[in-house]
């Protein structure tokens, strides 16, 4: 039964990463029971795994959802990552190997085609792909994981600016910065990149929270 458990909570954590559940959505049992074809004991295990976690929270007689953030944890979680993915660009400038920068220019070429198609559910994809190549380029499994955990939690709030208009095409072309800083082995420029990278986006969110109806 646990490894049942165990499959659903990296299912969902997986889906809660990509957008495909969103801050504020409804689990219901019944559905993810349907959905996933088990019974609700293994549901209402993982759910409780990922409520311990604080990637979901349970509402009085409503059930479990998505936990959506305050503007404060957002903003103190951007920070926090913003730092960490500094700090991994300025190790990859250091550390970067072929198979790394394969990685790395892939993920940028494919930011770019969401880019050139204004299709933000691909460059939400794409910019995790992006960032992913940098993690492990540092080649610190520390920091990957921890970069890896807050990812999961962060994620599903990146995508929200790419509605702002131009804000794909500057995302690009930040990305693209980053990446000639970090290929030029200059990692000290690559970490500032990166940290003003994060903020940016970060700053933005408190606005469109707001509008939706978030404090």
């Amino acid at each position: 039964m646990a490894r049942v458990a165990d499959q659903l909570i990296e299912e969902l954590k997986n889906e809660i990463q990509s957008g495909v559940l969103s801050p504020g959505d409804q689990l219901e049992e019944a559905a993810l029971a349907e959905r996933f074809g088990v019974s609700r004991t293994p549901v209402r295990e993982a759910v409780r795994s990922l409520v311990e976690s604080g990637l979901l929270e349970t509402r009085s007689r409503k059930g479990a959802f998505v936990r959506v953030l305050s503007i404060k944890e957002l903003i103190d979680l951007f920070e926090v990552c913003a730092e960490l993915e500094g700090m991994a660009c300025r190790l990859a400038s250091e550390r970067l190997t072929d198979a790394h920068l394969k990685n790395l220019l892939e993920g940028l070429e494919a930011c770019n085609r969401a880019v050139e198609k204004e299709d933000t559910e691909a460059y939400a994809a794409a910019n995790l792909q992006f960032h992913t190549a940098i993690h492990k380029a540092s080649e610190n499994d520390r920091l990957i994981d921890q970069l890896a955990d807050l990812s999961r939690t962060i994620n599903p709030y990146r995508s929200m600016p790419y509605g702002i208009r131009g804000r794909l095409e500057q995302s690009f072309e930040e990305h693209v910065n980053i990446k000639d800083a970090v290929l030029a082995g200059n990692g000290a420029e690559a970490d500032f990149l990166m940290r003003d990278h994060m903020m940016l986006q970060g700053q933005r969110l408190p606005l469109l929270l707001r509008a939706y109806g978030h404090e």
